[in-house]
C-alpha cells in the first residue's frame, strides 16, 4: 500500500483553508479540505485536464485548490460529501489492466 500526504499545496489559495490531505492508497486517492466560512451549496468540483479544481460560490476567480491528478484517475466514478467543515473528494483509481488513453472532459462533480 502506498500512502503520501501533502499540506497546504499552493500557498497563495489557501486564504479560505486551514488544511489539506491528500492520500493515496493501492486503489484510490483521498482528498480532505478543510473550509472555513463555506456552505456546501458554495462549493463547486470540476474535473478538467488532469487536475482537480475546488472553487467557492460558484466563480472561476475564487479557486480555493487546484490539484493535480495522476493518469490512472477513474474521474467518472469520482465522490465528494461535505460535512463538518471537510470536503472529502475519493477518486478510484485504475488498475493497469484497465488503463487506456483518456480524454479528458470537463466534468463537475456533485456534492453529497
Amino acid at each position: 500500500m502506498m500512502s503520501k500526504s501533502a499540506s497546504n499545496q499552493n500557498d497563495k489559495n489557501f486564504s479560505n483553508t486551514e488544511t489539506a490531505r491528500i492520500e493515496q492508497l493501492e486503489n484510490e486517492m483521498m482528498i480532505q479540505v478543510t473550509l472555513s466560512g463555506y456552505h456546501r451549496k458554495d462549493i463547486r468540483l470540476t474535473i478538467s485536464n488532469d487536475s482537480l479544481s475546488i472553487m467557492g460560490a460558484y466563480t472561476s476567480e475564487n479557486i480555493i485548490k487546484n490539484i493535480q491528478l495522476p493518469a490512472n484517475a477513474n474521474i467518472e466514478k469520482t465522490r465528494a460529501h461535505y460535512r463538518d467543515k471537510v470536503l472529502t473528494v475519493t477518486i478510484p483509481l485504475r488498475g493497469p489492466e484497465e488503463m487506456k488513453i483518456h480524454i479528458w472532459e470537463p466534468r463537475n462533480i456533485p456534492i453529497e
